[in-house]
């Protein structure tokens, strides 16, 4: 199944679904009937707070979570009867917590302990940290909010956790490589032209002496819609750096990666591979950086002397 954004297209599927769990939720009317009235979907879809799981072969959607980033709570959940069973739910609700505060509460309004028609929903929530909290009633019926209590995770840049964020900076003209295309600290740069950028890392990224990356100063959001033209140069450059990193390290390979989830402006890492690195058998771990894996910065700065001397 494929976990994904709902778009306004899957609203019909929501509410049908939501016709279907009426009397799960003990609803008093038709659920389903009640959200087409109210077009309470599409705010939802457009602001990236709306997920639905898709079975890849039928197209069917298998079930929905919503959330709501300004209240961080879950807002709505259900998986379809034949269904459920079949992780959709638990795979929903990892991926919207994702796009919460994990530094903040988490609250979610469900079933109390003693309603069978929610253990199911409960033992999932307790599963991901929720812990029962208060007492409630909605409509004359016992609920309870669960809290998941706030931590000091530590999460990184990529689109799992910013999702609005990040595709908003995938457009050009809100992309800080061309937005902010002049920078202070040139220390770093190994070449920088009208076409190509060549930048070194200290500390670097998997404490690899002369961890570096190449990018295009076009901006292209996927690989695959740079024209052929540009992408022939582009990996023309990109073999030309690694043909002088590996002359200059000393390094036995070359790692290639184009990893794309936290940058949205393509660009392509250089990780050498040396015979004593910290990764045999093994991909790079990108968030070791410490120690440096030079003697000194002036030993870094004498590495990015180096390739531009090879790179002129």
């Amino acid at each position: 199944m494929l976990i994904r954004w709902a778009t306004e297209n899957d609203l019909p599927a929501w509410y049908a679904l939501a016709t279907e769990v009426s009397e799960i939720f003990q609803h008093p009317a038709d659920m389903g009937a009640e959200l087409r009235n109210k077009a309470s979907g599409k705010g939802s879809a457009s602001r990236y707070e709306m997920l639905t799981a898709v079975d890849y072969m039928s197209g069917k959607n298998i079930g929905f979570i919503c959330f709501s980033r300004t209240d961080n709570c879950i807002t709505w959940f259900a998986v379809s009867e034949k269904y459920r069973g079949k992780g959709a739910g638990n795979r929903l609700l990892k991926t919207a917590l994702r796009q919460l505060d994990t530094i903040k509460n988490i609250t979610v309004n469900t079933f109390t302990a003693d309603n069978p028609q929610g253990t199911a929903a409960r033992a999932l929530y307790l599963k991901y940290g929720f812990t029962e909290e208060r007492p409630f009633e909605h409509e004359g019926l016992p609920r309870v909010e669960m809290k998941r209590p706030a931590t000091s995770e530590k999460r990184g840049k990529s689109f799992h956790y910013r999702y609005p964020s990040f595709i908003k900076a995938a457009q050009k003209e809100n992309c800080p490589c061309t937005t902010e295309p002049e920078h202070e600290d040139k220390a770093h740069d190994i070449l920088h032209n009208d076409t190509f950028w060549v930048r070194g890392e200290y500390p670097g990224q998997g404490r690899l002496f002369g961890k570096l990356c190449v990018i295009p100063i076009k901006h292209y959001f996927h690989f695959e819609d740079m024209p052929e033209a540009d992408a022939i140069i582009f990996m023309n450059e990109v073999r030309r750096v690694g043909k002088a990193l590996r002359k200059i390290t000393g390094a036995v390979k070359i790692n290639y990666e184009m990893h794309a989830n936290t940058g949205t402006h393509l660009h392509i890492h250089l990780f050498p591979r040396y015979l004593d690195d910290d990764f045999p058998s093994a991909p790079i771990d990108y968030r070791v950086s410490e120690p440096a894996p030079y003697e000194s910065y002036e030993e870094y700065l004498w590495f990015i002397e180096q390739m531009r001397k090879e790179l002129r």
